[in-house]
Protein backbone atom coordinates (compact mmCIF):
# COMPACT_ATOMS: atom_id res chain seq x y z
CA UNK A 1 0.00 0.00 0.00
CA UNK A 2 1.76 2.93 -0.94
CA UNK A 3 3.22 3.60 -4.85
CA UNK A 4 2.39 1.03 -7.51
CA UNK A 5 4.55 -1.77 -7.40
CA UNK A 6 4.27 -5.17 -8.54
CA UNK A 7 6.51 -8.59 -7.11
CA UNK A 8 6.85 -11.34 -7.47
CA UNK A 9 8.14 -13.95 -5.11
CA UNK A 10 10.25 -10.70 -3.38
CA UNK A 11 11.53 -9.62 -6.95
CA UNK A 12 10.24 -6.33 -8.67
CA UNK A 13 8.83 -6.41 -11.72
CA UNK A 14 9.83 -3.73 -13.73
CA UNK A 15 6.87 -1.86 -15.24
CA UNK A 16 8.05 0.69 -18.04
CA UNK A 17 7.01 4.42 -18.42
CA UNK A 18 3.54 6.21 -16.96
CA UNK A 19 0.83 5.01 -18.47
CA UNK A 20 1.19 1.20 -18.67
CA UNK A 21 1.28 2.04 -14.78
CA UNK A 22 -1.72 3.92 -14.51
CA UNK A 23 -3.32 1.18 -16.34
CA UNK A 24 -2.62 -1.01 -14.28
CA UNK A 25 -3.41 0.67 -11.22
CA UNK A 26 -6.88 1.51 -13.18
CA UNK A 27 -7.55 -2.59 -13.62
CA UNK A 28 -6.28 -3.25 -9.59
CA UNK A 29 -8.85 -0.90 -8.42
CA UNK A 30 -11.50 -3.66 -9.65
CA UNK A 31 -9.48 -6.58 -10.09
CA UNK A 32 -11.74 -9.92 -11.72
CA UNK A 33 -13.44 -7.05 -13.34
CA UNK A 34 -13.68 -5.89 -17.11
CA UNK A 35 -12.25 -2.42 -16.73
CA UNK A 36 -14.03 -0.51 -20.42
CA UNK A 37 -11.19 1.17 -22.45
CA UNK A 38 -12.98 4.44 -22.24
CA UNK A 39 -12.37 4.11 -18.26
CA UNK A 40 -8.40 3.60 -19.04
CA UNK A 41 -8.69 6.58 -21.69
CA UNK A 42 -10.37 8.84 -19.07
CA UNK A 43 -7.76 8.08 -15.86
CA UNK A 44 -4.98 8.64 -18.38
CA UNK A 45 -5.98 11.81 -20.32
CA UNK A 46 -8.68 13.26 -17.89
CA UNK A 47 -11.17 14.22 -20.94
CA UNK A 48 -8.85 15.13 -23.35
CA UNK A 49 -7.22 11.90 -25.46
CA UNK A 50 -5.90 12.00 -28.52
CA UNK A 51 -7.43 10.30 -31.81
CA UNK A 52 -4.71 7.12 -30.84
CA UNK A 53 -6.35 6.11 -27.47
CA UNK A 54 -7.01 3.06 -28.35
CA UNK A 55 -3.61 2.69 -30.15
CA UNK A 56 -2.14 3.65 -27.09
CA UNK A 57 -4.50 1.87 -24.54
CA UNK A 58 -3.24 -1.27 -26.31
CA UNK A 59 0.26 -0.60 -26.60
CA UNK A 60 0.05 -0.10 -22.51
CA UNK A 61 -1.27 -3.36 -22.13
CA UNK A 62 0.86 -5.26 -24.53
CA UNK A 63 4.12 -2.99 -22.41
CA UNK A 64 2.12 -4.81 -19.38
CA UNK A 65 2.23 -8.43 -20.65
CA UNK A 66 5.37 -8.47 -21.67
CA UNK A 67 6.74 -7.48 -18.08
CA UNK A 68 4.54 -10.05 -16.52
CA UNK A 69 5.95 -12.48 -19.10
CA UNK A 70 9.82 -11.62 -18.77
CA UNK A 71 8.31 -12.59 -14.65
CA UNK A 72 7.59 -16.15 -15.76
CA UNK A 73 3.60 -14.72 -15.13
CA UNK A 74 1.18 -15.31 -18.05
CA UNK A 75 -2.20 -14.59 -18.39
CA UNK A 76 -2.64 -12.04 -15.75
CA UNK A 77 -4.43 -9.61 -17.83
CA UNK A 78 -7.34 -10.69 -20.47
CA UNK A 79 -8.57 -9.21 -23.08
CA UNK A 80 -12.73 -9.39 -22.55
CA UNK A 81 -15.13 -7.18 -24.35
CA UNK A 82 -15.47 -4.13 -24.01
CA UNK A 83 -11.99 -3.58 -22.22
CA UNK A 84 -9.49 -5.55 -20.41
CA UNK A 85 -9.25 -7.52 -16.82
CA UNK A 86 -6.86 -8.13 -13.84
CA UNK A 87 -7.20 -12.41 -13.58
CA UNK A 88 -8.18 -11.96 -9.67
CA UNK A 89 -6.69 -15.52 -9.24
CA UNK A 90 -3.48 -14.78 -10.87
CA UNK A 91 -2.41 -11.64 -8.45
CA UNK A 92 -2.89 -10.83 -4.79
CA UNK A 93 -3.28 -7.17 -4.06
CA UNK A 94 -2.20 -5.38 -0.75
CA UNK A 95 -5.16 -3.57 -0.74
CA UNK A 96 -7.71 -5.86 -0.66
CA UNK A 97 -5.55 -8.31 2.15
CA UNK A 98 -5.58 -5.00 4.25
CA UNK A 99 -9.61 -4.84 3.89
CA UNK A 100 -9.90 -8.35 4.81
CA UNK A 101 -7.86 -8.19 7.82
CA UNK A 102 -9.57 -5.07 8.94
CA UNK A 103 -13.05 -6.69 8.62
CA UNK A 104 -11.63 -9.87 10.41
CA UNK A 105 -10.27 -7.93 13.26
CA UNK A 106 -14.07 -6.41 13.43
CA UNK A 107 -15.36 -9.81 13.71
CA UNK A 108 -12.91 -10.07 16.46
CA UNK A 109 -13.40 -6.88 18.13
CA UNK A 110 -17.57 -7.80 18.09
CA UNK A 111 -16.90 -11.21 19.89
CA UNK A 112 -14.94 -9.16 22.73
CA UNK A 113 -11.44 -11.05 21.63
CA UNK A 114 -9.19 -7.44 21.94
CA UNK A 115 -6.27 -8.74 21.87
CA UNK A 116 -6.91 -10.80 18.33
CA UNK A 117 -8.32 -8.06 16.98
CA UNK A 118 -5.70 -5.44 17.95
CA UNK A 119 -3.44 -8.46 16.08
CA UNK A 120 -5.49 -8.41 12.76
CA UNK A 121 -5.35 -4.01 12.61
CA UNK A 122 -2.02 -4.35 13.10
CA UNK A 123 -1.44 -6.77 9.99
CA UNK A 124 -3.52 -4.62 8.04
CA UNK A 125 -1.82 -1.31 8.96
CA UNK A 126 1.84 -2.57 8.35
CA UNK A 127 0.44 -2.89 5.01
CA UNK A 128 0.72 0.85 4.25
CA UNK A 129 3.65 1.99 2.96
CA UNK A 130 2.99 5.56 2.16
CA UNK A 131 -0.03 7.51 0.75
CA UNK A 132 -2.28 4.94 -1.83
CA UNK A 133 -1.05 5.50 -5.59
CA UNK A 134 1.10 8.32 -4.99
CA UNK A 135 3.14 9.29 -7.93
CA UNK A 136 0.76 8.41 -10.51
CA UNK A 137 -1.31 11.65 -11.77
CA UNK A 138 -4.70 10.46 -12.45
CA UNK A 139 -8.00 12.52 -10.94
CA UNK A 140 -9.37 9.03 -11.16
CA UNK A 141 -6.57 7.45 -9.54
CA UNK A 142 -6.66 9.97 -6.96
CA UNK A 143 -10.29 9.71 -6.38
CA UNK A 144 -9.89 5.91 -5.94
CA UNK A 145 -6.93 6.13 -3.75
CA UNK A 146 -9.13 7.86 -1.08
CA UNK A 147 -11.22 4.90 0.03
CA UNK A 148 -7.89 3.12 1.20
CA UNK A 149 -7.16 6.30 3.13
CA UNK A 150 -10.01 6.44 4.65
CA UNK A 151 -9.69 2.96 5.75
CA UNK A 152 -6.40 3.31 6.97
CA UNK A 153 -7.90 5.84 9.56
CA UNK A 154 -10.75 4.16 10.37
CA UNK A 155 -8.64 1.12 11.00
CA UNK A 156 -6.25 3.39 13.57
CA UNK A 157 -9.22 4.49 15.23
CA UNK A 158 -10.73 1.83 15.78
CA UNK A 159 -7.29 0.06 16.62
CA UNK A 160 -6.72 2.93 19.65
CA UNK A 161 -10.19 2.58 20.72
CA UNK A 162 -8.84 -0.99 21.06
CA UNK A 163 -5.93 -0.23 22.96
CA UNK A 164 -7.22 2.91 25.32
CA UNK A 165 -9.49 -0.07 26.47
CA UNK A 166 -6.60 -2.25 27.06
CA UNK A 167 -5.07 0.64 29.35
CA UNK A 168 -2.20 0.84 26.57
CA UNK A 169 -2.69 5.14 26.56
CA UNK A 170 0.89 5.81 26.36
CA UNK A 171 1.68 4.09 23.28
CA UNK A 172 -2.02 5.69 22.06
CA UNK A 173 -0.96 9.15 22.52
CA UNK A 174 2.48 8.63 20.69
CA UNK A 175 0.86 7.43 17.94
CA UNK A 176 -1.67 9.26 17.41
CA UNK A 177 0.24 12.36 17.30
CA UNK A 178 1.26 13.03 14.04
CA UNK A 179 -2.46 11.66 12.33
CA UNK A 180 -4.08 14.30 14.09
CA UNK A 181 -1.63 16.97 13.14
CA UNK A 182 -2.35 15.24 9.46
CA UNK A 183 -5.75 15.13 9.65
CA UNK A 184 -6.43 18.01 11.59
CA UNK A 185 -10.38 17.99 11.13
CA UNK A 186 -11.07 14.35 11.79
CA UNK A 187 -12.53 14.70 15.58
CA UNK A 188 -12.82 11.06 16.21
CA UNK A 189 -8.71 11.04 16.12
CA UNK A 190 -8.75 14.35 18.19
CA UNK A 191 -10.77 12.75 20.69
CA UNK A 192 -8.94 9.71 21.00
CA UNK A 193 -5.51 11.50 21.65
CA UNK A 194 -7.22 13.90 23.97
CA UNK A 195 -8.31 10.82 26.15
CA UNK A 196 -5.12 8.97 25.78
CA UNK A 197 -3.12 12.30 27.14
CA UNK A 198 -5.49 12.96 29.66
CA UNK A 199 -5.21 9.07 31.41
CA UNK A 200 -1.75 9.58 31.03
CA UNK A 201 -1.69 12.41 33.39
CA UNK A 202 -0.86 15.01 30.84
CA UNK A 203 -4.30 16.93 31.29
CA UNK A 204 -3.01 20.43 29.98
CA UNK A 205 -1.91 18.85 26.93
CA UNK A 206 -4.99 16.90 26.00
CA UNK A 207 -7.14 20.37 26.83
CA UNK A 208 -4.14 22.47 24.03
CA UNK A 209 -4.82 19.27 21.83
CA UNK A 210 -9.03 20.44 21.97
CA UNK A 211 -7.85 24.22 22.01
CA UNK A 212 -5.66 23.41 18.91
CA UNK A 213 -8.85 21.59 16.99
CA UNK A 214 -10.76 24.23 17.79
CA UNK A 215 -8.74 27.31 16.68
CA UNK A 216 -8.41 25.49 12.91
CA UNK A 217 -11.93 24.66 12.54
CA UNK A 218 -12.77 28.42 13.50
CA UNK A 219 -10.34 29.96 11.03
CA UNK A 220 -10.36 27.65 8.14
CA UNK A 221 -14.45 26.61 8.31
CA UNK A 222 -16.15 29.12 11.10
CA UNK A 223 -17.13 25.62 12.60
CA UNK A 224 -16.91 24.97 16.48
CA UNK A 225 -16.18 21.39 17.54
CA UNK A 226 -18.73 18.88 16.98
CA UNK A 227 -20.88 17.41 20.67
CA UNK A 228 -18.78 14.16 21.07
CA UNK A 229 -15.78 16.72 21.16
CA UNK A 230 -17.02 19.28 23.80
CA UNK A 231 -18.09 16.83 26.15
CA UNK A 232 -14.86 15.20 26.31
CA UNK A 233 -13.53 18.61 27.22
CA UNK A 234 -16.12 19.40 29.94
CA UNK A 235 -15.12 16.06 31.45
CA UNK A 236 -11.20 16.77 31.30
CA UNK A 237 -11.48 19.96 32.92
CA UNK A 238 -13.92 18.22 35.67
CA UNK A 239 -11.32 15.39 35.71
CA UNK A 240 -14.51 12.91 35.75
CA UNK A 241 -13.94 9.76 36.35
CA UNK A 242 -15.86 9.10 32.58
CA UNK A 243 -12.51 10.06 31.11
CA UNK A 244 -10.55 7.45 32.97
CA UNK A 245 -11.63 3.22 32.59
CA UNK A 246 -10.05 0.22 33.66
CA UNK A 247 -8.58 -1.65 30.85
CA UNK A 248 -11.11 -4.28 29.39
CA UNK A 249 -10.50 -8.28 30.64
CA UNK A 250 -9.27 -10.94 28.33
CA UNK A 251 -11.35 -13.61 25.88
CA UNK A 252 -9.64 -16.45 24.46
CA UNK A 253 -9.55 -16.37 20.72
CA UNK A 254 -12.32 -16.39 19.06
CA UNK A 255 -14.39 -19.22 17.40
CA UNK A 256 -14.06 -18.61 14.08
CA UNK A 257 -11.04 -18.52 12.00
CA UNK A 258 -8.89 -15.55 10.65
CA UNK A 259 -10.13 -14.38 7.19
CA UNK A 260 -6.94 -13.79 5.89
CA UNK A 261 -3.34 -15.45 7.05
CA UNK A 262 0.51 -13.94 6.07
CA UNK A 263 1.23 -16.55 3.89
CA UNK A 264 -2.09 -16.03 1.80
CA UNK A 265 -3.56 -19.10 -0.34
CA UNK A 266 -1.59 -21.67 -2.68
CA UNK A 267 -0.13 -21.16 -5.67
CA UNK A 268 -2.70 -21.63 -8.53
CA UNK A 269 -1.67 -24.62 -11.21
CA UNK A 270 -2.03 -22.87 -14.31
CA UNK A 271 -0.15 -24.42 -17.67
CA UNK A 272 2.21 -21.55 -19.70
CA UNK A 273 1.16 -20.52 -22.84
CA UNK A 274 3.37 -22.96 -24.15
CA UNK A 275 1.39 -25.97 -22.39
CA UNK A 276 4.08 -26.98 -20.05
CA UNK A 277 3.05 -27.19 -16.44
CA UNK A 278 5.18 -24.73 -14.59
CA UNK A 279 7.28 -26.54 -11.51
CA UNK A 280 4.91 -25.58 -8.47
CA UNK A 281 1.85 -23.52 -10.40
CA UNK A 282 1.40 -20.56 -11.99
CA UNK A 283 2.86 -18.04 -9.35
CA UNK A 284 0.96 -14.84 -8.30
CA UNK A 285 2.22 -11.32 -8.21
CA UNK A 286 1.88 -9.58 -5.05
CA UNK A 287 0.87 -6.28 -6.61
CA UNK A 288 1.16 -3.48 -3.94
CA UNK A 289 0.10 0.17 -4.38
CA UNK A 290 -0.02 2.55 -1.55
CA UNK A 291 -3.22 1.26 -0.98
CA UNK A 292 -3.91 -0.90 -3.62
Amino acid sequence: MGPLQAVDGGRQITLQGPRPRLVLAVLLLDPGRVVPVERLVEAIWDGEPPSSMRTQIAIAISSLRRAFREAGLDDVIETVTPGYRIKADAVRVDARIAEERVAAARHAADGGHAEEAIALYRQALALWRGPVLSGLDSSQLTTGGLRWEELRLTATEELAELELARGHHHEVAGELMALVAENPFRERLRALLMTALARSGRQAESLAVYQEGRRILADDLGLEPGRTLRELHEAILKDAPSVQQRPMPLRGPASTPKVVRAGLAAPCRHRSRHGRRRPGGLRRAAVHHSAL
